[in-house]
């Protein structure tokens, strides 16, 4: 069964948060937890991550769990990843050992696709929808849109609009070294939780 709600999220990652150091977090990260709760900016909103109840919730939406990928990344980033260290953007296929991990098809393929599907036709609500979600614009593709997923943790998405010629096509760019902070998988899906946004925040037809 795949992994779908924060739930699902690995006690042994939970664990690993409750007994780290907040100080070498905050050392990392730049911010400090308020009463053991770490306020986490997160595209649009914040995230709020309780370890001793290993809880995640989103503002606005205390009531709702969010979803797996959303709160393994953000438990990662508390955990792992050093911003300052993360360097320049590249493509995901350029990470150490994306070359053999990273397939044209099947779960270990990059969400290019489902990008294609819902904003290929539509670069207007592909723009309009970053700009839900707090992105900024780039000049690459025909629409371009950076994401600051985390602080200092920023995903860029590429679109080329389909014509008469050519189908659709995406792309992404991730920081250069995010391969050292995260496993391949989670990079992975980090990318899936930023395509899940933009469909999410697009407006409707």
């Amino acid at each position: 069964m795949p992994y779908e709600k924060c739930s699902d999220v690995s006690r042994e990652y939970w664990q690993e948060l409750q007994q780290a150091d907040p100080d070498e977090i905050q050392r990392r990260i730049g911010m400090a937890p308020d009463n053991g709760v770490w306020r986490l900016p997160f595209l649009n909103r914040e995230l709020f991550v309780d370890p001793a109840q290993n809880r995640v919730w989103a503002s606005g939406a205390e009531d709702t769990e969010p979803n797996f990928r959303t709160c393994l990344t953000a438990i990662l980033y508390l955990l792992q990843v050093d911003p300052s260290a993360l360097g320049t953007p590249v493509s995901p296929k350029e990470l150490t050992g994306a070359s053999t991990f990273i397939q044209a098809h099947g779960p270990h393929s990059l969400p290019t696709e489902t990008l294609e599907q819902t904003f290929g036709a539509n670069l207007p609500a592909f723009l309009e929808a970053g700009r839900r979600l707090g992105a900024s614009e780039r000049e690459d593709g025909d629409a371009a849109l950076s994401l600051t997923v985390y602080p200092g943790l920023n995903v860029e998405v590429i679109l080329w609009e389909a014509d008469e010629e050519f189908p659709a096509q995406a792309s992404f760019t991730v920081p250069a070294h995010l391969e050292r902070f995260m496993h391949l998988d989670a990079v992975l899906g980090l990318l899936q939780l930023v395509v899940g946004e933009l469909q999410a925040a697009a407006p409707e037809a």
